[in-house]
């Protein structure tokens, strides 16, 4: 009886150390999921970021030009001077 107690308890502290190892790698995996969602997440805030900075660079360059157009075109526009109307004396 002895051999077979043995061989519980030497299987029990394999089992147990298999379990270990098994919980042990499963929660390294998740972790580097973790990282490597984490690191995704970061490499797509960036990439808005960068898009969101050339849409603006493009959006304020159209502004720029936008006001440039208007200033010269107020510029070049023609003076209108308003003729006054003649005085129509009335007779009764």
């Amino acid at each position: 009886m002895t051999d077979s107690s043995s061989v519980r308890v030497g299987s029990s502290a394999r089992d147990r150390e298999n379990s270990r190892n098994k919980a042990s790698a499963f929660f390294k995996e998740k972790a580097n999921r973790n990282i490597a969602t984490f690191q995704q997440m970061e490499t797509d805030r960036l990439i808005g970021e960068t898009k969101i900075a050339k849409l603006r660079a493009l959006r304020l360059a159209k502004e720029e030009t936008d006001r440039e157009v208007a200033r010269i075109a107020e510029a070049n526009r023609p003076i209108v001077v308003k003729k006054k109307k003649s005085a129509v004396i009335k007779t009764h």
